[in-house]
């Protein structure tokens, strides 16, 4: 969700080697499909800018076909996870650094053109200079937690933080706390998070506890994704925003070899 605009970057993944992204306008309820990406798009470690003009986010792809175009463009780097800044609903990098260390990636917006990434130096070290953009990196074992800063830009507050929360698991979750709604954040590594949702409001809300993502928007309405379909809460029934099952991946066009090609235009499909 952006902070200052009535904009959403919605995540869609699946099948699981296959991310797409969707802008969402949030109060014409207009959704505008965008860049299939094969491979993953790590929505928790990515970011949109106030305004909803940009997308930070960081990919994942170690198939031997990316990793050796990479290595193409930038001699002597092999390169399988990536942060980059785009314009959504297009995954095109308008700023490009590698991530594949193991231990950097993502970040977030400090304002509509200001970057603070997990990637180490002052000035870390870019593939690719996004023109128009200031950029920080951490210093020593500085880390952002990029999760939980948009939750608390976005009006979540904290309810209960475990002492050992990471990598317990289901036992000990950080729970905050939106309006009627809580939101339980299970973390098994920084890459392996869940989250259960939970209603503190009068009567049940249908399909919320299968929820993947649960929200009030910038319109002040509760919309959440289940079962690959967006909705919005009219009353205490669900109204079908947008249901992304149909949507599917391009697949590649298979090449005949010679010997199996059609003998005559009938033969072709």
């Amino acid at each position: 969700m952006a902070r200052d605009a009535s904009t959403a970057v919605l995540f869609r993944r699946g099948p699981s080697r296959w991310t797409r992204l969707y802008l969402w306008d949030t109060r014409t309820d207009h959704i505008t499909p965008g860049s299939w990406f094969h491979g993953r798009l790590y929505e928790w470690l990515s970011d949109l800018s106030p305004d909803g003009r940009h997308l930070l986010y960081m990919a994942h792809n170690e198939s031997r076909r990316r990793v050796q175009a990479a290595a193409q463009r930038f001699p002597g780097r092999e390169m399988w996870t990536w942060t980059a800044l785009c314009r959504p609903p297009q995954v095109r990098a308008l700023g490009l650094w590698d991530a594949s260390d193991g231990t950097s990636g993502g970040g977030v917006f400090t304002s509509n053109h200001a970057l603070h990434l997990n990637h180490p130096g002052l000035e870390p070290e870019a593939l690719q200079e996004p023109v128009g953009f200031t950029v920080r990196g951490t210093q020593g074992r500085e880390q952002v937690d990029v999760f939980l800063t948009t939750l608390n830009r976005t009006g979540w507050r904290l309810k209960a933080w475990p002492e050992r929360w990471r990598g317990m698991g289901e036992a000990h979750p950080i729970i905050f706390q939106k309006r009627a709604l809580e939101l339980q954040l299970i973390c098994s590594s920084t890459f392996k998070r869940s989250v259960r949702y939970l209603w503190h409001g009068a009567g049940p809300i249908p399909l919320l506890e299968s929820a993947t993502w649960a929200e009030y928007d910038q319109q002040r309405r509760l919309v959440l994704a289940a079962q690959g379909c967006l909705y919005e809460l009219r009353g205490t029934a669900l109204h079908l925003l947008m249901d992304f099952n149909p949507d599917q991946p391009p697949r590649k066009p298979r090449t005949v070899p010679a010997a199996e090609a059609p003998s005559s235009a009938s033969d072709q499909v």
